[in-house]
């Protein structure tokens, strides 16, 4: 690759938030990037405006792009398709606050990791208000429904696992024609999930640090719910379509009788839970964990419904199977 050509290349998809994305261009143009070749690509599928990209271009080489897709896997893809694309290509949501060595610490990880492909750093929550609501406290609703992960030390990408689509990276050298993002809500799950079913692997490191500045309206009761229950397309992103590397769908496929009832008692064991916190541990405790039991239920009720229509996890198709054997 020419010296010219970036090292990083940092894709930022945004829509309608140009307040949000000015922070987070702030913190890019000011960390260190010595001996670092960086730049960012914006990518904006809302009201078409230059205007806050361009105003940061003296302080750090930007692209600006615009596309008429709504969607965040088609903002992703419309950067991939631009092409010109650093080593490592890192994806930032427009309400992250990378520190001020995020840079070094991408490179850090990278270089002490010269065969993985796909990585994360820590992203510790920044509350929008001087005191966070208690519920929040729950390490459940932080990862899982506020996006928020603290490692220590270095920490493989688990089977059946994703870093969360906030904050992470990966090299450009996995990048092929068909490998392209879905339109859907869990769509850097579903790229990562393709990408380990390609034989790469992940890692998370702490080298590299950007905050998930919570907007407000997250910390609204009736919009923390509706999140967790839409924890439930999970399963979806676990079983369609069927890999191999994905333990989830290995079981499905292995023992679908099992599966599912392993599943019926799941969402049996955490309907239980979510009930007798409503009934009797009230305040934000009783909060967080109902919030926790519901995403689980989803989930559970995810998988059931997925498994039902694929034909890798029939149950009539495994019995047949096993009479021919």
């Amino acid at each position: 690759m020419a010296d010219s050509a970036p090292q990083i290349s940092v894709i930022i998809p945004t829509r309608n938030r140009a307040d949000s994305l000015a922070i987070t261009l702030d913190c890019l143009a000011s960390a260190n990037r010595d001996g670092i070749r960086v730049e960012v690509i914006v990518v904006n599928n809302g009201e078409p405006d230059p205007g806050i990209a361009v105003g940061f271009g003296a302080r750090i080489p930007i692209r600006y792009l615009w596309t008429s897709s709504a969607g965040k896997g088609l903002a992703l893809n419309c950067a991939l398709d631009a092409g010109a694309l650093g080593d490592i290509i890192a994806i930032l949501d427009d309400d992250m606050s990378p520190l001020p060595d995020w840079f070094q610490g991408v490179i850090a990880i990278c270089q002490r990791w010269p065969d993985r492909d796909i990585f994360t750093g820590q992203t510790p929550v920044i509350w929008p208000l001087d005191a966070a609501p208690k519920w929040t406290e729950d390490s459940s609703v932080r990862g899982s429904i506020l996006s928020s992960a603290v490692v220590q030390g270095d920490v493989p990408l688990e089977d059946g696992q994703w870093f969360s689509g906030n904050h992470w990276w990966f090299r450009s050298r996995v990048l092929t024609d068909d490998l392209k993002f879905k339109n859907i809500w869990l769509t850097e799950p579903d790229f990562q999930l393709n990408l380990i079913e390609r034989g790469f692997s992940g890692m998370a490191g702490p080298d590299a640090v950007a905050g998930h500045r919570i907007q407000p309206a997250l910390l609204e009761e009736s919009v923390v719910v509706n999140r967790a229950k839409k924890g439930g397309e999970k399963a979806w992103v676990r079983l369609q379509p069927y890999r191999k590397t994905v333990r989830q769908a290995r079981l499905f496929h292995a023992h679908p009788v099992l599966a599912r009832i392993f599943c019926i008692l799941n969402q049996l064991r955490w309907r239980a839970e979510y009930f007798f916190n409503r009934l009797f541990l009230r305040g934000e405790q009783g909060f967080a964990k109902q919030l926790v039991a519901l995403e689980r239920m989803a989930i559970a009720r995810e998988y059931l419904r997925v498994a039902s229509t694929q034909s890798e996890y029939s149950v009539w198709k495994s019995s047949r199977s096993k009479a021919r054997s």
